[in-house]
């Protein structure tokens, strides 16, 4: 598994390149001196990032404020003084104890909490004992009595006209340093605690009074979000080395800012939910790749279909889709694409369009689970959208009927746009015959080149075969589902049964979590234990066979981006944004706010998968989706946009050949048996059917939750 990955990843990068054959020696040579110059300037580019963040970060200690132990007595005001004067707009104040980080973080949620510190920032006379100017309150929730959890909160508090009128008019020099003096000596700047709970508390207050420049850190943000969507969406590099590019680039600017935040910090910033769940379906469904299973279905469908070519493609791209939304779809592309290719070379059909059309049914069905598709475990795993009541159940209760009903007709779409072009495979043979032979060439390995030569054989009997017939049907069933029968069989029906046990168990378990009562049961635990159970059943002592298809590069790119994206919201662009779309919002009537958000969510967020890596938008929106279904000023409702997330990440993956893992997985082993599946090719199916798709899911948002208002 995790050698495919890697294939798909070298065969990615060339998908936009012409073929060498049709190519003169002089246009060759042109070509090899481009990509010279292109990889200097990119080895030159990246080095001097490199050097930077280096240099910051061996130079750059972790930002350490000086704390202060706060006892905040019920309804009696504490007073801080802030002995360094500020010579920015703003400061900055980390609070950190017994504090309900949810209702804190989204005020919305704090309804029945009663119980809050507020927090301020005055400028206060010591002669007449009297604050000349009060910044905005912030409203610290305290936790249930029971908890022993410390959290930690931040806030930055803009200092404003009225308080800058008390500064004298001009920065002074004092050694070489610029300092800000008060028109009036006798007032200070003070940070306030006020505590309306019936117990007394204890806090710890870390002040600073000259944070990094907002304004600055979110240009150096956007300017790293922009590196890294170019990066992944021209595939100028890996994926996983990109966001490992991003994520220390990120902290790097943060070193800049002086504000490097400890190593603590960073693994805390990391979903470990969200990669847990990975891992435990990686292991599980690699042992279920030994026992035949995916191979064995393939033919019953053939079987099903009776020879009809349309029907036993529906079977097989239904087969797909109801796979991947129990199973991770990347994995699943793993397993079904070297079975559809060998069974579209035994019915001399068009293996391009069919590869193309599972990939797209793979991000179809993958969207109706949180487990069928990376982006739907990213959402799933965060640990508020998990307390703000969505679930397994749930999940699949509100994006089904979407899915279905998309499932159907893009089947419907697809066969209007390809029926003509299952037996125009003439001049696609003839390439993956050269293609192949060049490999075959420069393959050092023997038994591989053994393997190609044989397999190119088997491409020449094809394409004579299509010089005389039309693709089989009905009239060679017998035929082919008795070569099917004989070499696409269950290899270990003991291990299937074990599997199927232990897959049975994650399904009970993921049901499990629904329920409200059983908070110790999440997704990523429930992967894990079915995980460990079938390792138990299957008596295996060479785990490390396991443990190599196990895709690392992806669990990686994960934990990298979740640490780039975590530094984005440090450096504020994640507010800036959601600053930006609420202002939008708030532009149209009240009545409209919701239709507005869904359409807003889920066509930016499609249109962005389509082009970029869907992994990176989800995380990204997820952080944008969370602030406005928690903005007070808007009320709108969480879990529509969640949906409108779901569906735009999963359904726009489809857009492109970069849209979703699924897609350029498939292409990498296309590539292997001779089929070269390009940009052009999936961009002429797979974005009419994105189109289609995200249309089909407006329509039902709209109804289920504007109409109907189902939420």
């Amino acid at each position: 598994m995790a050698y495919s990955a890697r294939r798909a990843s070298s065969i990615r990068r060339s998908i936009f390149l012409e073929n060498d054959g049709t190519l003169t020696e002089e246009q060759l040579h042109r070509r090899e001196l481009h990509k010279f110059i292109f990889s200097v300037v990119k080895i030159a580019i990246l080095l001097i990032i490199w050097a930077i963040c280096t240099v910051y970060i061996i130079l750059t200690p972790p930002h350490k404020s000086e704390e202060i132990i706060v006892p905040v007595p019920p309804n009696e005001k504490q007073a801080i003084k802030i002995d360094e004067d500020p010579l920015g707009d703003s400061v900055s104040v980390v609070l950190k104890g017994n504090i309900d980080l949810i209702a804190t973080m989204h005020s919305k949620y704090a309804r029945d909490n009663p119980s809050a510190i507020e927090v301020a920032i005055e400028l206060f006379n010591d002669k007449s004992n009297e604050s000349s100017w009060i910044s905005r309150v912030w409203k610290v929730y305290v936790a249930e009595a029971d908890s022993t959890e410390l959290n930690t909160v931040k806030k930055r508090f803009k200092l404003d006209d009225d308080l800058k009128r008390a500064f004298v008019s001009d920065l002074m020099i004092d050694k070489g340093m610029l300092i800000r003096a008060w028109s009036n000596p006798d007032t200070t700047l003070q940070l306030t605690l006020l505590s309306h709970h019936t117990e007394p508390l204890g806090m710890s207050v870390k002040i600073d009074a000259n944070p990094f420049n907002e304004s600055l850190s979110v240009w150096l943000g956007l300017l790293l979000l922009i590196m890294l969507y170019v990066l992944i969406g021209f595939d100028i590099t890996d994926r996983t080395f990109a966001a490992l590019m991003a994520a220390t680039s990120g902290i790097g600017v943060l070193c800049i800012l002086d504000d490097r935040p400890s190593l603590q910090e960073i693994v805390q910033w990391i979903d470990m939910e969200t990669l847990m769940l990975l891992f435990g379906m990686m292991i599980m469904v690699s042992i279920v790749s030994e026992t035949g299973a995916f191979d064995y279905l393939t033919v019953f469908a053939y079987q099903l279909s009776k020879g009809h070519i349309w029907r036993l493609l529906f079977y097989l791209y239904m087969f797909t889709g109801v796979l991947s939304a129990f199973l991770d779809n990347v994995t699943i592309v793993l397993l079904m694409v070297p079975v559809t290719i060998r069974l579209c070379e035994m019915l001399a059909i068009n293996t391009l369009v069919v590869l193309i059309c599972v990939a797209i049914f793979s991000n179809i069905g993958g969207t109706l689970t949180p487990v069928g598709d990376p982006p739907n475990v990213i959402i799933v795993s965060n640990s508020f959208i998990h307390q703000s009541g969505i679930n397994f159940g749930n999940f699949v209760l509100h994006v089904f009927p979407g899915v279905l009903v998309a499932m159907l007709l893009g089947f419907v779409l697809i066969y209007y746009m390809t029926r003509d072009k299952l037996k125009d495979t003439g001049d696609q043979l003839l390439r993956s015959i050269a293609a192949l032979e060049k490999q075959a060439e420069n393959s050092k390995d023997t038994q591989y080149s053994h393997t190609i030569h044989r397999h190119i054989e088997v491409l020449r009997e094809r394409l004579e075969m299509e010089k005389t017939q039309q693709p089989k049907s009905e009239e060679h069933f017998e035929e082919t589902l008795k070569h099917l029968k004989e070499h696409q069989r269950i290899k270990d029906m003991p291990l299937l049964i074990k599997c199927c046990i232990a897959l049975g168990i994650a399904v009970f378990l993921f049901l499990l979590s629904s329920i409200p009562g059983l908070k110790g049961i999440m997704l990523s635990w429930s992967a894990i234990l079915a995980a460990l159970l079938l390792l138990i059943l299957a008596n295996r002592s060479d785990v490390d066979s396991i443990l190599e298809r196990v895709e690392w590069s992806t669990l990686v790119f994960f934990a990298a981006l979740f640490v780039f994206m975590e530094s984005l919201v440090v450096m504020g662009l994640i507010d800036c944004i959601n600053d930006i779309t609420t202002d939008i919002i708030m532009g149209v009537d009240e009545d409209s706010q919701m239709v507005v958000s869904i359409l807003l969510v889920l066509w930016f967020s499609a249109l962005s998968s389509a082009f970029v890596d869907n992994i990176p938008i989800t995380t990204l929106m997820l952080k944008l989706v969370i602030k406005l279904g928690t903005n007070k000023s808007l009320g709108l409702s969480l879990h529509p946009l969640i949906w409108s997330l779901v569906y735009g990440a999963c359904f726009g993956g489809n857009g492109t050949l970069i849209g979703a893992s699924a897609n350029v997985v498939t292409c990498g082993i296309a590539k292997q048996h001779g089929y070269d599946i390009n940009f052009r090719h999936f961009l002429y199916i797979g974005f009419p059917v994105m189109i289609f798709t995200v249309i089909i899911a407006t329509i039902y948002l709209l109804i289920a939750h504007c109409l109907f208002t189902w939420h």
